[in-house]
């Protein structure tokens, strides 16, 4: 019992921690990629924010978990505003990996979800 409790107020701390990192995020940078996710996660699971990383990294913006990124014009309208960040993205991922992006499908959908889904990642590990 005692070390349930231990792990509820850990995870409780971790949590309350990372939503003040997501927070100062919003405030330093709210123009960014970084703010746009990190409103979206708040968003949706305050109580546990770890879960909206988890889900995300785990199907994607394809499973229609951000409502904001379902439609064709949703997506154009954020490759659009986010163009000089998403670019900054693909070659960050080229030079990590050594290969080109591959784009699947209709470009500014596949590349405004890859963009979500990277910074999401970063976030997550940081």
């Amino acid at each position: 019992m005692y070390l349930t409790l231990i792990l509820f107020i850990m995870n409780a701390s971790q949590n309350n921690s990372f939503i003040k990192q997501l927070q100062k995020i919003i405030s330093s940078n709210p123009t960014s990629i970084k703010a746009y996710v990190a409103k979206e996660a708040l968003s949706y699971y305050q109580n546990d924010i770890k879960t909206f990383f988890n889900d995300l990294l785990s199907n994607g913006c394809a499973s229609g978990m951000i409502n904001s990124l379902i439609y064709y014009s949703d997506t154009h309208k954020f490759y659009n505003k986010y163009y000089n960040q998403i670019e900054d993205l693909r070659h960050d991922y080229e030079d990590s990996t050594g290969l080109p992006l591959t784009i699947k499908g209709d470009l500014k959908n596949f590349m405004a979800w890859f963009a979500f889904e990277e910074t999401a990642y970063y976030l997550e590990m940081n």
